[in-house]
């Protein structure tokens, strides 16, 4: 019995010693034509806690779930500048990839004579990521009925 007891005991201190702080953030992208007559566009990344999404890699994806081509990686300030490769139509999309959990898919902006302000067109989903030690306490929690439920008198048989 005492190390059931051992085991509710470090669970209940779990409970109250870990960190339970869990975030979640997104990626957000913009993706803006520089001009019409050139195929050149810029994107800028960011993380929605405002950091940058430095070294995402950057590619074009075609509609019909071919291979992505590979354009680049966005610079330490979430940037970069890159021109369209001849095979690209207005139905790819542009994927920005800042890891496990943070990809943002945008579609091209149409060509037109005066620029357009930057296309917002960002469908990442936000997830939770638990950081540390946040899957302690659930655990904690397990522990403690289990103590509990041992230090319950029973009734002789």
């Amino acid at each position: 019995m005492k190390p059931l007891l051992c085991a509710g005991l470090i669970g209940l201190s779990a409970l109250v010693v870990a960190p339970t702080q869990v975030r979640a953030h997104a990626i957000e992208s913009s993706l803006e034509r520089l001009t019409s007559l050139t195929g050149s566009l810029r994107l800028e990344s960011q993380f929605s806690s405002g950091q940058p999404a430095s070294d995402a890699a950057v590619r074009i994806v075609p509609p019909d779930g071919g291979t992505p081509i590979e354009l680049g990686r966005t610079d330490a300030a979430g940037r970069i500048v890159f021109t369209l490769p001849p095979q690209a139509s207005r139905q790819w999309e542009v994927q920005v990839d800042a890891g496990p959990g943070h990809r943002d898919y945008l579609e091209l902006p149409e060509a037109t004579a005066t620029p357009l302000p930057p296309a917002r067109v960002s469908r990442s989903h936000p997830y939770a990521l638990p950081e540390g030690w946040a899957l302690v306490p659930p655990l904690g929690v397990l522990a403690v009925a289990g103590l509990a439920g041992m230090l319950r008198p029973r009734r002789p048989s």
